[in-house]
């Protein structure tokens, strides 16, 4: 039997900002964000670049974008003031964005402008038609009736399900991953999403924080207690990966050559040359727990410590060095120009220099 697993780790998200809201809060599904010069130095989640446009995510709300390599930033149209937690674009003019209370955003402008795709709420009301649908073509199978179960559940909860991640093979074919082993998927740019828990081999229902495109085509995905799965967008499935560890994985990354890099608590790092099947861990100074990781354009690749400490490696994630402390916290990064890194954090947007 197949059960849900509350550990500490929801305790540790929330206080990041990541757990589920409270039923007070459900109304800001409802509530557009609120335009603030201060945005780009309010608490922010997230910080990415697609082609020359950067993008930031953050509380009520809050997408920022920038033009000029982080130096000033526009504010987006948002129709929700959930907090948002990731974005992706797989072409320059559509994306996506999810976060709390199971949403996703649409923006078919560049980020500009978004729309509400989808919430919690149809996430539980519309996977419940779903499961029973499939139940009824499928009656020999009792998994089915649980995931009825698991859904109505759901809706006497509400939207109270984060969605940590987003990403998308092209403007058709995306995924959205999240708390309770919440996953979602598209093949029509985001008109309908289906619920494919079923297809995932996460039966203890853990929580799925990142995903990367590895060398194979197919997705590396990280979660709560040593969960390390194999993706396959076209088919919505998630098939487990042995691990190496049965703590959480909050971030992953591919090398320029094919390897996969995972890191997560404890400053815990371990690296696969082989698809996942096999893993060793990662020679690297002792850190704080490791929340996010990039891929440089001149191939090396950096990891991030909550508490704010950046590590580097040269040889494909096989070691990593100290590159630079910032003395506070750190939520992600991106490359930015000329030798830096831009930041993200509870004081918003800022540059560090790297060598």
């Amino acid at each position: 039997m197949m059960t849900i697993k509350k550990t500490w780790m929801v305790l540790f998200l929330s206080l990041l900002g990541l757990g589920g809201a409270t039923a007070a809060a459900y109304d800001v599904l409802e509530l557009s964000s609120e335009p603030s010069h201060l945005a780009s130095k309010s608490f922010l989640y997230s910080i990415n670049k697609f082609d020359d446009r950067y993008f930031a995510t953050g509380h009520f709300g809050h997408i920022i974008y920038s033009d000029d390599a982080g130096a000033s930033w526009t504010q987006a149209k948002v129709p929700v003031r959930s907090s948002i937690l990731d974005i992706y674009f797989p072409t320059a003019e559509k994306g996506w964005a999810v976060g709390h209370e199971g949403v996703i955003l649409h923006s078919a402008d560049g980020g500009k402008t978004w729309t509400k795709q989808f919430d919690g709420n149809q996430y539980a009301q519309e996977g419940l038609k779903q499961y029973q649908q499939l139940l009824a073509e499928n009656p020999d199978n009792s998994d089915f009736q649980y995931y009825i179960e698991e859904m109505e559940f759901a809706i006497s909860q509400g939207a109270d399900k984060p969605l940590f991640k987003v990403h998308f093979q092209d403007e058709n074919n995306g995924a959205a991953y999240g708390a309770y082993g919440t996953l979602v998927t598209t093949t029509d740019g985001g008109k309908t999403w289906l619920s494919g828990m079923h297809k995932t081999e996460n039966f203890d229902f853990r929580h799925l924080f990142d995903v990367a495109p590895t060398a194979n085509g197919k997705l590396i995905i990280s979660g709560e207690g040593g969960v390390i799965m194999e993706g396959d967008l076209a088919n919505g499935s998630g098939v487990a990966l042995p691990s190496p560890w049965e703590g959480s994985f909050f971030t992953c990354v591919v090398s320029s050559e094919g390897d996969i890099i995972i890191g997560g608590l404890r400053g815990q790092v371990f690296r696969s040359s082989d698809n996942g099947q096999t893993w060793v861990a990662v020679n690297k100074p002792q850190s704080s727990t490791i929340i996010d990781s990039l891929v440089l354009s001149d191939g090396r690749i950096v990891i991030v410590g909550q508490a704010g400490s950046l590590l580097v490696s040269d040889d494909n994630g096989a070691s990593f060095e100290p590159l630079l402390s910032t003395g506070k916290a750190i939520h992600g990064i991106a490359e930015g120009e000329a030798g830096n890194l831009l930041t993200v954090s509870a004081q918003g947007v800022q540059s560090v220099a790297i060598k």
